[in-house]
């Protein structure tokens, strides 16, 4: 369940959103047996004409009761979901032309992300529903910004502990602070071979992750999937561990953290198989693996 590039999970309010479609809508399905709904994949509400064009992406808040859509038209609309009622709140305009690739929202920082085919990624408040700040995706090394202009946004995620924003475009993963500057960015000399670039990111806010510098979890197309820190002197990215699940060995196409810590690590790959990942536990590790994930 919520494997699929049209489809989103939310584990909190045990439903799943399928979008896509030719209604321009969302359905709510039920994603976890309950008392109230014992029958896993029923629909429980359908919502047409969201917007005027098809919907390329979506997602909720951490508990279900904001939903952001983003449209094939290069729009934005923010959504209240409560009692089964969709409510809009706000259409958001700044994308220039193409898709709504990928988004992310936290109410602890009351700020949505948005990234676009465009090749943009846009930063907005919650509260007052407006533009807040564009993020700056050129090499410092590099004053143009054409490389990032021609790679649409595969990914964008928020830490909810810090506000910091995960960006992944074309192979290069990017860590910024809430207020737009870079913490540390993947180094462009380290690339991947063609079937292990990666394919998702997200930011993690589970705090013995962060305690022993685990700041960011890349999928990638090989199946693998990596996690990384921060050199913040240097303000680069290294890699930390490779999380051997066995399962995956096509692209991961979906990353979740989940549960109270947010310690459970979800992946779903391109032929639908979905792993669960508990948070890593030194105690549990052999003292080589130790080593390698302290040392690295």
């Amino acid at each position: 369940v919520g494997v699929g590039k049209t489809c989103v999970l939310n584990l909190s309010a045990k439903k799943y959103y399928r979008f896509g479609g030719s209604n321009n809508g969302v359905s709510v399905h039920v994603a976890i047996s309950s008392i109230k709904n014992l029958e896993v994949n029923r629909i429980l509400t359908i919502h047409d004409d969201m917007h005027r064009a098809p919907i390329t992406a979506v997602k909720p808040s951490r508990r279900g009761q904001w939903l952001v859509t983003g449209c094939i038209d290069s729009t934005l609309r923010v959504w209240k979901y409560e009692k089964n009622h969709m409510e809009l709140q706000a259409t958001l305009c700044g994308h220039n032309g193409g898709e709504i690739k990928c988004i992310d929202i936290s109410t602890a920082f009351d700020t949505i992300v948005s990234g676009g085919a465009d090749g943009c990624v846009l930063v907005w408040d919650l509260r007052t529903l407006s533009f807040l700040r564009r993020l700056d995706l050129s090499s410092k090394d590099n004053d143009n910004h054409s490389n990032s202009m021609t790679n649409p946004i595969t990914s964008v995620s928020i830490n909810n502990k810090t506000g910091d924003i995960v960006t992944l475009v074309g192979s290069i993963v990017t860590v910024f602070d809430i207020n737009g500057n870079i913490i540390a960015r993947q180094n462009p000399d380290n690339t991947f071979p063609e079937n292990a670039v990666p394919s998702c990111a997200i930011s993690t806010d589970c705090p013995e992750w962060m305690e022993h510098g685990i700041v960011v979890v890349t999928g990638h197309k090989n199946g693998d999937i990596r996690l990384w820190g921060v050199n913040r002197d240097e303000e680069l990215l290294l890699f930390k561990f490779l999380v051997n699940t066995k399962v995956h060995n096509c692209p991961i196409t979906c990353l979740r953290l989940e549960g109270k810590r947010q310690d459970i690590l979800l992946a779903g790959d391109k032929s639908g198989k979905m792993s669960m990942c508990k948070s890593i536990q030194l105690d549990a590790l052999t003292q080589q693996d130790r080593a390698n994930l302290m040392n690295n």
